[in-house]
């Protein structure tokens, strides 16, 4: 059998004819607009109201925070449209209201009115972050990968007609966003917990009293979110862990804060800024929020005392991550893997990194060389300019002595990480084939650690201790490869409710999946992208109990003689179940005329005969939204 990489079996959230980094995302409109113009939004208020603002805003420490807010109007303004809105405007953020730059919370008023499919966010400086886009790639980095995320973009901002300077827009987790991101039933939000304490954990017990429930009214109801930390920390199996949660999803997203070298979130020291939220169906996910400590960005070593940066001694010894990824580790790196294949890879990633740095760099240099939106003189300051944020964008480390921000160069962090993860868990980064490059290899080669312990050269400045520091073990120059991509969409680690509540026809066969070594791939036409096909029917289907496809390590179909077929070959009819191949029993009557070429590529076939457009695979159409293959008897 030609082994193939199975390209898709859920629903298209994109379709386009060109393939891109935002291929087979699901975006809100906003932060689509967003990654094509920067918008400016006008904030109007009273003046007595603003000065009380900024008179709130002189904040040192964290406990001195007010929240303080008012009502106002915004004017956004974007290519030359306007709109207005009126708002709740308040000073926001945790650690970012002791800055000088303090953050604001937007609210939209109006039951169903939004900015462009959003309720609530957040504007916030970014400042200890020298290419303020490391919130911005961190999540575009989750979503590119099927995880869900609080979206990120940019704006510039007034404040009664006064320039306030360039921001991160980010997504608030609220209640009209879990609603937009896992489906509105109609019903109240009562299970969704937000961890915003410092150094929280399960087996401790500490999450059940530093995380809170995200719904004001229903502050007093932490009994399920008690219960689901008791089941964890009483939890020995993934089998049981299971039966509460998500728990390919939430191995997923361990696999990218490991990669993101983050110490915000669960892993880490902090373990918060996340939610945990318990779905209709009664499974819990893991939501992380605030991404500018990530990438390289204010490492300190001494929370994690004599450990270096492999998996296992990066987490401190959480149980739930040993019972899930340290008594074995085979998903945590098929998680990982498909990460680094479609977006944390140098290929990639630097010329994402590019496209957005040239889009902000105009606003980043004026918003350093005016220091507008500088309100608080109690806050801390950051002293980088815009030469400063081109060289972290590339590979220079820069280090601010006197307030401590300290950013690895943006490309080089990724490189430098993609390079270890490829020795530990064994990815191919040698290979100039797409269908190889950035795969895991297989079978699993022995793990190699590289050593983060190297000499390290200060470089001063002109502005009084401010250092470039420099690694001894340079990288070589690295040329990315602007032909590399991987857009199939992302079914690994996926939100599995979200899965079953968009697919109605998706159901999870009753045979076991079976776990191999083989390394299967489908490679999609660049004129023809993503498209999904799901079962026709629901029922499931007493699978035969053995067939020719159980030799070659894969089982049958559960569908039996119902299931789509997918592949023919010299060994017999091929379907696609639970994300993985399966054999149709040979008895079936599987007529030639019933395949189309584009069967081979993991696309259904059409039901007339009707054709849209033909490329090199040959004739296609669209039925349902999405493309399908023209029969060959057509």
């Amino acid at each position: 059998m030609k082994l193939f990489d199975i390209f898709s079996v859920i629903s298209l959230w994109t379709l386009s004819v060109s393939a891109g980094f935002w291929d087979n995302v699901e975006r809100t409109e906003l932060y689509e607009m967003m990654e094509k113009s920067i918008p400016e939004m006008y904030v109007t208020l009273p003046e007595n109201s603003w000065s009380e603002m900024i008179e709130k805003a002189q904040v040192e420490y964290q406990d001195e925070r007010t929240g303080f807010g008012v009502e106002a109007t915004l004017k956004f303004i974007y290519e030359g449209n306007e709109e207005e809105y009126d708002i709740n405007f308040k000073l926001g953020g945790k650690s970012t209201a002791t800055f000088s730059k303090p953050g604001y919370n937007i609210k939209i008023k109006g039951t169903n009115s939004t900015l462009h499919g959003t309720k609530n966010f957040r504007l916030r400086s970014d400042q200890r972050d020298v290419s303020m886009m490391r919130s911005k790639i961190t999540t575009d980095i989750l979503q590119k990968s099927g995880l869900i995320a609080t979206e990120v973009g940019y704006t510039e901002l007034y404040v009664n007609n006064e320039y306030m300077g360039f921001w991160v827009v980010s997504d608030s987790v609220k209640n009209k966003w879990i609603k937009r991101k896992f489906g509105d039933d109609g019903k109240e939000i009562k299970t969704l917990y937000e961890c915003n304490g410092d150094v929280i954990r399960f087996d401790d017990g500490s999450a059940k009293t530093k995380c809170v429930n995200a719904n004001e009214d229903y502050i007093d109801y932490m009994e399920p979110f008690i219960n689901f930390v008791d089941q964890v920390n009483a939890s020995t199996t993934r089998e049981e862990l299971e039966e509460i949660m998500d728990v390919d999803n939430f191995i997923k997203y361990m696999a990218w804060e490991w990669l993101m070298g983050s110490f915000d979130h669960f892993l880490s020291y902090y373990g918060h800024n996340l939610y945990w939220y318990q779905q209709p169906n009664g499974k819990w996910v893991y939501i992380p929020y605030d991404h500018d400590i990530e990438l390289g960005q204010d490492e300190y070593i001494g929370f994690y005392p004599n450990r270096t940066f492999n998996h296992h001694d990066f987490e401190l010894d959480h149980p739930i991550i040993q019972v899930l990824v340290h008594d074995d580790d085979t998903t945590f790196r098929e998680l990982l893997g498909d990460i680094i294949s479609k977006v944390f890879n140098p290929d990639t990633l630097l010329i994402h990194i590019n496209k957005i740095r040239d889009i902000i760099a105009p606003y980043v240099k004026k918003d350093r060389d005016t220091g507008a939106g500088k309100i608080n003189k109690l806050g801390k300051d950051s002293r980088f300019n815009y030469e400063h944020f081109l060289l972290n964008t590339e590979y220079t480390y820069v280090y601010d002595w006197i307030s401590g921000f300290r950013s690895y160069g943006l490309k080089d962090w990724i490189r430098r990480r993609y390079n270890f993860a490829a020795a530990y868990y064994g990815i191919n980064s040698n290979s100039t084939s797409s269908e190889e490059k950035h795969k895991l290899i297989e079978p699993r080669p022995e793990p190699i650690i590289f050593t983060y312990k190297t000499p390290v050269w200060y470089d001063i400045t002109n502005i009084t201790e401010m250092y470039y520091l420099a690694f001894n073990n340079v990288l070589p120059e690295y040329i990315p490869d602007e032909t590399y991509e991987d857009v199939r969409v992302p079914i690994l680690g996926v939100n599995q409710y979200n899965l079953e509540r968009t697919n109605p026809s998706y159901t999870k066969p009753t045979t076991t999946k079976r776990r191999t070594t083989t390394t299967v791939k489908i490679t999609t036409s660049t004129n023809v992208i993503t498209t999904t096909t799901t079962t026709s029917t629901t029922t499931v289907i007493t699978p035969i109990e053995t067939c020719w496809s159980e030799s070659l390590g894969y089982p049958c179909c559960s569908m039996g003689c119902n299931a789509i077929n997918y592949y023919t070959d010299d060994d017999g009819f091929w379907g696609v179940e639970n994300d993985d191949w399966c054999g149709i029993p040979s008895q079936c009557q599987k007529n030639d005329d019933d395949v189309c070429p584009g069967s081979n590529q993991g696309y259904s076939c059409c039901k007339t005969c009707e054709v849209y457009m033909t490329d090199e695979t040959g004739p296609w159409n669209i039925e349902n939204d999405e493309w399908c293959s023209v029969k060959t008897n057509c």
